[in-house]
């Protein structure tokens, strides 16, 4: 009797850790945005970020087209040394993001920017969450080698 007892709570025991460890999320994904300021690269990461690119006519009469390109970024909390970069460089920061898939099965991603400058900056704290929102404007874009025009 106390044999298949405590072989039945050996298999539950074991069961229950394999369901646990299943439910553990490791994150496939890592984001990274790296600034060139000055001699030195700067790195943060990053939990989302989103690109916008429009074209806006400036100038009715001369039909002069101007390019927009936005990044939005999302970050867990707000990285100091990424944010001293781009106040310190008021006139743009040349930089990147770029994706890579941990387990290898999607293809990298790599959006190269020029003179990117802080358009918007909101930084949220709470007593169990903290997140920090970073909205660039930048004068070129690269996706993947492809320029954006």
């Amino acid at each position: 009797m106390n044999k298949n007892f405590f072989t039945l709570l050996l298999i539950g025991c074991l069961f229950f850790s394999v369901l646990t460890f299943g439910q553990q999320e490791d994150k496939r994904i890592k984001i990274e945005i790296a600034v060139k300021d000055g001699n030195k690269i700067v790195k943060g990461t990053i939990r989302s970020a989103t690109l916008s690119f429009t074209r806006s006519v400036v100038n009715s009469e001369t039909n002069e087209i101007k390019n927009n390109y936005y990044f939005s970024i999302d970050f867990e909390k707000q990285d100091i040394a990424l944010l001293a970069a781009f106040m310190k460089n008021k006139s743009g920061i040349d930089g990147q993001i770029t994706m890579t898939d941990l387990f290898g099965k999607l293809p990298n991603r790599k959006f190269d920017f020029t003179k990117g400058r802080i358009d918007s900056l909101s930084d949220q704290i709470t007593a169990d969450y903290t997140s920090a929102y970073l909205s660039l404007l930048c004068d070129s874009l690269i996706i993947d080698g492809v320029k954006i025009d």
